[in-house]
């Protein structure tokens, strides 16, 4: 569970529900979609992957499974620098704002997770899932798409997926909890802005 709903790959899920809403954004071009998937995949995904074993060579992470919170500041720092590099690269794509948009509320997002996470370890998996929840919230009821039916689905993963998170020992109730409802909060008060 933890795998099929990590943080490097919600990016790429808020892009599918993006596209495929039934909303106005269901009609941007098929050549802007490829293009966001293919940054996606390289900037959010990709890059923070492979920017892990440099971490580990310059001991800046003890292992590649970031259990303490110090070892998560900079490979989130290169996921923020990955979904900056998303924004910027997609600038001349048309019909691109509501994923440039996306993309930097994940760069907000994420400095602040990086900012906790200096003090105190939060949950990742769980501020991915409630920001994923609250996206798909907004975007069901600002933009009138049929995507809010998924809401209950993605409330029950968050379940599941906060379970999971407490049986492994990942993480406290408080962390969950934590976790959840700043990505939730975060992406409420920045998606509803634009």
């Amino acid at each position: 569970m933890s795998v099929l709903f990590h943080p490097l790959l919600l990016p790429m899920y808020m892009l599918f529900i993006t596209f495929n809403s039934d909303t106005i954004f269901s009609g941007i071009p098929v050549y802007t979609q490829r293009m966001s998937y293919m940054l996606t995949l390289l900037g959010v995904t990709m890059l923070p992957l492979l920017s892990l074993p440099l971490l580990k060579w310059l001991g800046l992470i003890g292992n590649y499974r970031l259990i303490h919170k110090q070892d998560r500041v900079f490979p989130v720092l290169a996921t923020v620098v990955g979904a900056f590099l998303v924004f910027y690269l997609s600038r001349n794509l048309p019909f691109s704002n509501i994923v440039r948009e996306l993309y930097l509320i994940m760069v907000i997002l994420l400095s602040g997770f990086m900012i906790v996470t200096m003090r105190w370890k939060m949950s990742m998996h769980m501020t991915a899932i409630g920001a994923l929840c609250a996206f798909v919230f907004t975007l069901g009821t600002k933009y009138f798409g049929e995507v809010v039916n998924l809401l209950p689905f993605l409330i029950l993963i968050a379940g599941v997926l906060a379970f999971s998170r407490l049986y492994l020992k990942r993480h406290t109730p408080a962390q969950i909890y934590a976790g959840f409802f700043y990505g939730v909060i975060v992406v409420s008060v920045l998606f509803n802005k634009g």
